[in-house]
């Protein structure tokens, strides 16, 4: 349930800006420019070079979208930063880049797990108390949620979450994860979960009474409507929501 306070939550939100994978790639600031001119806000994902650059890129390695095969965290930004996405002349934004693209619409800001949490997290929010828009912070990470809660509580912050069937940690996490068993220890204020496995983590239903729920990653307009009496607000892509 999305308090007063989160009620601008409501806005569709462009998964990695409005793009196509052709001329527009993911995470780019022509997806994000888009995204501002039909209204939308907007989700990406921030992760962190080895000199503490904080770019918006969703894989940890750059192979898929850049041909590089190496993580992302474990370069520097003067080594990929004109590596350009896909078959585009678009490069790799940073945070600075995209905040100032965004303007002052609605944010849904993914922090990529990594290791150490606290460093990473205190430059997005010194980045963060700058933009003049909404904004929250979101992590599959519940450590990362955490931080936000004991040092920078002010900060909207959610669970991000699954089934978990790929995902490459030991069961007992991926039971957890997927009941939203940390979700009161890290005071998540929201929680956005996968619309293809809602159905199957039964704590969501307790949660929904007095916590927003946010469905990624919406696919149609069809598969919005079918689920729209569940959710609070939703993240979409490869499609433009009527």
């Amino acid at each position: 349930m999305l308090n007063e306070k989160l009620q601008w939550m409501k806005t569709p939100f462009a998964h990695r800006g409005l793009f196509n994978n052709v001329d527009i790639p993911e995470n780019s600031l022509p997806a994000f420019e888009k995204a501002v001119q039909h209204g939308f806000g907007m989700e990406f994902d921030v992760q962190m070079t080895l000199d503490n650059v904080l770019v918006v890129f969703h894989d940890d390695n750059m192979k898929r979208l850049t041909g590089l095969d190496k993580d992302i965290r474990e370069t520097y930004w003067d080594e990929i930063k004109d590596l350009t996405l896909f078959d585009t002349n678009e490069k790799i934004p940073t945070l600075d880049q995209v905040l100032e693209t965004c303007k002052t619409q609605p944010l849904v800001v993914e922090i990529k797990t990594h290791k150490n949490v606290g460093g990473v997290e205190k430059l997005v929010y010194e980045k963060l108390k700058s933009y003049k828009g909404h904004y929250c912070v979101e992590s599959f990470n519940p450590f990362i949620v955490r931080w936000f809660y004991k040092n920078a509580p002010e900060v909207v912050r959610g669970q991000l979450s699954c089934d978990h069937k790929y995902s490459n940690i030991p069961n007992w996490q991926k039971f957890a994860l997927k009941n939203l068993m940390f979700c009161k220890w890290n005071h998540s204020q929201f929680i956005a979960y996968d619309v293809e496995s809602y159905k199957s983590c039964k704590p969501l239903k307790k949660y929904r009474k007095n916590t927003a729920i946010i469905f990624w990653t919406v696919k149609n307009q069809l598969q919005l409507d079918e689920n729209k009496e569940q959710f609070d607000g939703y993240i979409f892509d490869s499609f433009i929501p009527e």
